[in-house]
């Protein structure tokens, strides 16, 4: 299912509530793959923690999603300045001692 922008903040921000901790115990990326760069990357247990992502029109609606969540939460995430038609999906963790970062 496709999101939009305000669709996709409002996900994320229930999500945070429900699993708790500060922004900055978060973090949000940009993926065409989600779950695959959450487990490969970020070594994220699908099974024991706090993750969730969302598919958006287009990769700039990724971009405010992040941007917004980064420069307005102060939630930790390494910025995707580029993506092709593909790249499309937000993604948000729990950070904890297993997950990189």
């Amino acid at each position: 299912m496709i999101y939009s922008v305000q669709e996709i903040k409002f996900e994320f921000l229930a999500f945070i509530k429900k699993h708790g901790g500060d922004f900055s115990d978060w973090y949000i990326g940009i993926a065409a793959d989600p779950k695959d760069k959450l487990t490969a990357q970020h070594k994220v247990d699908q099974d024991e923690d706090a993750w969730t992502y969302k598919q958006a029109l287009t990769f700039q609606a990724c971009r405010t999603v992040q941007r917004f969540f980064q420069d307005k939460l102060n939630m930790d995430g390494e910025p995707l300045l580029r993506g092709d038609e593909d790249t499309d999906c937000v993604y948000l963790f729990k950070k904890n001692e297993r997950t990189s970062p």
